[in-house]
């Protein structure tokens, strides 16, 4: 992606003299994952997220303290129960272990998956803001602060998207913007 990002970069400084004094080409910059961790709607996400994970990790660790509990009271029984009763009370308990352990993993797996889908959401619903200050400052393009090298600090609007984005949880709901097309950066 960085490849990609710096051919694209190149692309726009090598234009002709005469493109480059027609049209004074400006990229912004914005650090997406700042605009989750210190908006309002990201931090919400994000403690959404927190306790899901927590209230994951509670039951996993109450069960664990419940297999020990029945871990221990088995082996008191060792001595009282003959070999074959034993053996399969402690093939059952291992069974149920392996299967608990089987669905925290597959529980895991899938908090992680619903957290990455939100915050995929979360970025998708930031290209309307995005779109809206493309469109105000009449720039080129929007590259994410991270995959820069070197840049003015001058050009990052992350500041901006966190103001937008929390103005617009508290307000009404604000209509879409329409997509942006090649013709509205030529205007």
């Amino acid at each position: 992606m960085r490849g990609a990002v710096l051919a694209c970069l190149a692309a726009l400084f090598l234009m002709t003299g005469a493109a480059i004094a027609q049209v004074q080409a400006v990229v912004l910059l914005v650090d997406p994952e700042r605009v989750l961790q210190q908006s309002q709607a990201g931090q919400s996400l994000l403690s959404i997220i927190e306790t899901e994970r927590a209230t994951l990790v509670a039951e996993t660790e109450a069960l664990s303290s419940a297999f020990e509990v029945e871990e221990r009271a088995l082996t008191a029984l060792r001595g009282t129960l003959d070999r074959e009763e034993f053996q399969a009370r402690a093939d059952e308990f291992d069974t149920r272990v392996r299967a608990a352990r089987a669905e925290r993993d597959q529980a895991a797996e899938n908090l992680a998956q619903q957290a990455e889908e939100l915050r995929q959401q979360f970025f998708q619903r930031l290209n309307a803001i995005y779109t809206s200050i493309l469109r105000e400052t009449r720039a080129v393009a929007i590259l994410d602060l991270r995959s820069v090298i070197l840049a003015n600090r001058g050009f990052d609007i992350t500041d901006v998207v966190i103001a937008r984005l929390d103005a617009e949880a508290q307000g009404p709901p604000l209509p879409p913007e329409p997509p942006l097309d090649d013709t509205a950066a030529d205007e």
